[in-house]
Formats: structure tokens, C-alpha cells, sequence
């Protein structure tokens, strides 16, 4: 199994569709059987697609909007032949003029997708809204999640955040495995927060036990969110909820072997 997942950041630095060449080249390329994406803009004010193709829906409030980021990739895909199912949670405003959200894409059928609220807020115009992705196939389930950052407080988003994803997955647990895929906004170097708490979970980060790895960060530093940073991290990740062997976990679209196309780079994860 294949999967892939990226904070795409999309439209934000530029609107030019050839900025994303790379990523569906790269998609046409690898065949993901699910593929993870945070940060899916669209315009707000955009015209309205009516029943885009392949697209399973969660809520009716937001429609897909023409220049739907997921909308745009999988029509350019199914344009070189490769057909991905696919679904969009609108999540809150991002930069004042777009719906932002995060979706999901699969290779293979959807049986069910679900919108999950995660955190207290529940405001479409507040930055602090979150909420996941969970879509079910016949074989597995996926998460797409773009988390909070850790706070030393006694209200820490990330707490309820990351609880309620484990309440949104635990009866899937038992039938299938399952997939958390996204932008955790917590670095795998620091102790006794994030990351630590979902391994200590249970969760297996596919990096942490690949045979092989090409490239570990996961943002350049000082991005959006994170100014005043210094070093690369480790942000986003693929994790199973049982221990599976993994062949590769490459970090893309870096700059190296393939162009940037967010102000995050991807992550692909080849289960054995």
C-alpha cells in the first residue's frame, strides 16, 4: 500500500495551476491508493460545482467551489487516466478570502466518509476551528487531520484535538486498520508533547520503522505558524494504528529530487 499525504498550502503564493505540475506527475507516477491533504483552499466568492465528479460529501453548507484545490487535482488526474474518489471537509476562513479544509482521495471505492468535529471551536470564521477526515474503503480507513500546536495550558487544543480523533477511529480499530495521516503541528523531536503522547498511544510513525528513508523534515524552518524557527522539523506524519512493516518513507517535494509546491513538504509511506 501507497499513501501519501501534504499540507498543500494551495493557492496561497500563487494561483498558476503549473505551480502543482510536479505533484500530479508525481501522483500519475506512484499510484497512491489514499493520498492526505491539509490546507485545500478554494475562494469563498467562487462559482459552485454542481456534483463534481467522484466527490463523496459530508456537509451540504459549503459547497465544492470551481477552483476546489482536491477538485482541481483529481480532474487533472482523471485527465491522464487515473481515477481518484474523493471527499472535502471545510474547515474554517483561511487568509480571509477562501474556505479552507482538508480531503481525502482514494484509488478505490469509498464505502463512507465522515466529518469529525475536534476542537471546542466550531466557528467558521475562527482560525482555531479544526475538524478530521475519516474515510472508509473495503480494506482500510483514513484520516486526514491538520492538528494545533502543543500549549503548556490548562485548555491545550491539542489535547482535545487528538482525543477526539481516537474516539472518531475506535470502533474502526477493530474491523480494519487505520491511517492518521496530516500536519500535526508537533515536531518528533520534542519530548513529552505530541508526539509522544499518540506513539505512546499505540500509534506506529511509518518513519520510525521504515527499512529504508529518504529525507526526514517535513517543513523548511520559520514558515507560516512557526516564525522565529530556526531548524527544520518533523511535522507531518503517516501513522498506523498496529505495528506494519514498511519499506520507504520519503520525504517530497523538498526542493531536491522534486520542486516545492507548499511551504510543507510531502510525505509517501510504501507498506509492505
Amino acid at each position: 500500500m501507497k499513501l501519501l499525504t501534504l499540507n498543500t498550502y494551495s493557492w496561497v503564493q500563487t494561483a498558476d495551476p503549473e505551480t502543482y505540475a510536479a505533484l500530479i506527475a508525481d501522483i500519475l507516477e506512484n499510484q497512491y491508493d489514499a493520498i492526505a491533504l491539509q490546507e485545500v483552499n478554494q475562494l469563498s466568492t467562487g462559482p459552485v460545482i454542481n456534483d463534481p465528479v467522484g466527490y463523496h460529501a459530508t456537509q451540504n453548507e459549503i459547497p465544492i467551489k470551481e477552483n476546489n484545490f482536491a477538485y482541481f487535482l483529481v480532474k487533472a488526474l482523471a485527465e491522464k487516466g487515473l481515477a481518484y474518489q474523493w471527499s472535502w471537509v471545510p474547515c474554517h476562513v483561511g487568509y480571509d478570502i477562501y474556505d479552507e479544509g482538508i480531503a481525502l482521495l482514494s484509488k478505490v471505492p469509498i464505502q463512507s466518509v465522515e466529518q469529525v468535529q475536534l476542537s471546542a471551536s466550531n466557528d467558521f470564521e475562527s482560525l482555531h476551528t479544526r475538524r478530521a477526515l475519516v474515510l472508509e474503503t473495503e480494506a482500510a480507513a483514513f484520516v486526514s487531520v491538520h492538528l494545533s500546536w502543543w500549549k503548556d495550558e490548562e485548555e491545550n487544543p491539542f489535547l482535545r484535538e487528538w482525543a477526539s480523533v481516537e474516539t472518531a477511529v475506535k470502533n474502526l480499530r477493530s474491523k480494519k486498520p487505520v491511517y492518521v495521516m496530516g500536519d500535526f503541528n508537533n515536531p518528533a523531536d520534542v519530548r513529552n508533547e505530541g508526539y509522544d503522547l499518540i506513539t505512546n498511544d499505540g500509534w506506529q510513525d511509518a518513519y520510525a520503522v521504515a527499512a529504508a528513508r529518504i529525507g526526514s523534515a517535513t517543513v523548511p524552518p520559520a514558515i507560516d505558524g512557526w516564525e522565529g524557527n530556526e531548524l527544520s522539523l518533523r511535522i507531518d506524519y503517516i501513522f498506523s494504528d498496529q505495528p506494519q512493516a514498511v519499506e520507504t518513507y520519503e520525504v517530497k517535494f523538498d526542493g531536491k529530487k522534486l520542486p516545492i509546491v507548499s511551504d510543507h513538504y510531502g510525505v509517501a509511506v510504501t507498506y509492505a
